[in-house]
């Protein structure tokens, strides 16, 4: 007797996808700067990895060379330096010396981030994001302990990921879908949130459309053996074998479904 087992598989999703538009790719890498870390599809990394090329340029191959090796048989020498003389400071100097200390143990103050969901109205995506840099705010992907708003445009609801983490987190939401209302807030150089925020929209399944059907026909035909055209209408036979061919995958999906 076959007995079909489902386990439970844990997807890591591609931040940049999920930042861009909420859609969910599978993540291939990882890119680690610094404390923060993004996991990135095969695409992003590609092209992540060219901005960082052109700004930072090819590290050269070269080998760096190091202090010369001590002799084994010849011991290092042994240098004996002289104590210093004790030097007794004064009531100002101890005092400068106080202010000293405490300037180095302050730590400056984490940069705010924020994350922004959907499409802002009159901004393509990488002006919009480039205006909340301009502002001294951090554009992340998912919610960390640095951010502090959440910035709803068109399409925005879609983004699960993002509106969850808001909610879990207690992140204030700006709702910028209204035209105007980003500019305004980049004029003033504030981000005032307080805006309720929206439920998670249930995305469907992507359907593929006509164009994208007759590409795959085509290049399952070709692997198969068959002659087809490379544009223009497919054979009838070409799309019935097709069906066919596919018809027991989808069958089975939805018996282990």
């Amino acid at each position: 007797m076959r007995k079909t087992v489902l386990m439970p598989v844990e997807k890591v999703l591609c931040d940049a996808h999920i930042a861009r538009d909420g859609s969910e790719e599978d993540a291939t890498d990882t890119l680690t700067l610094g404390r923060h870390s993004w996991d990135l599809c095969l695409e992003h990394n590609v092209v992540f990895g060219r901005y960082l090329v052109d700004a930072l340029g090819v590290p050269s191959e070269g080998v760096v060379a190091g202090p010369d090796p001590v002799p084994v048989d010849e011991p290092a020498p042994v240098v004996v330096e002289p104590e210093p003389a004790a030097v007794v400071a004064t009531d100002a100097e101890a005092e400068h010396e106080d202010d000293d200390v405490s300037e180095e143990a302050s730590e400056p103050e984490p940069v705010r981030s924020v994350m922004l969901a959907g499409e802002v109205p009159g901004y393509d995506w990488e002006s919009a994001r480039a205006a909340l840099r301009n502002m001294g705010y951090e554009v992340v992907g998912r919610a960390d302990e640095s951010t502090v708003l959440l910035v709803l445009g068109e399409g925005g609801e879609r983004n699960g990921t993002k509106l969850r983490d808001a909610a879990e987190r207690g992140i204030p939401c700006m709702d910028v879908r209204e035209p105007g209302r980003f500019k305004s807030a980049v004029l003033t150089g504030e981000l005032a949130g307080g805006d309720p925020l929206p439920e998670p929209a249930k995305v469907g399944p992507r359907i593929m459309s006509e164009r994208e059907r007759n590409k795959a026909v085509r290049r399952w035909a070709v692997a198969q053996g068959y002659t087809v055209p490379a544009r223009g209408r497919l054979p009838m036979h070409v799309k019935h074998a097709y069906v066919l061919a596919h018809k027991d995958v989808l069958e089975g999906k939805a018996v282990a479904a």
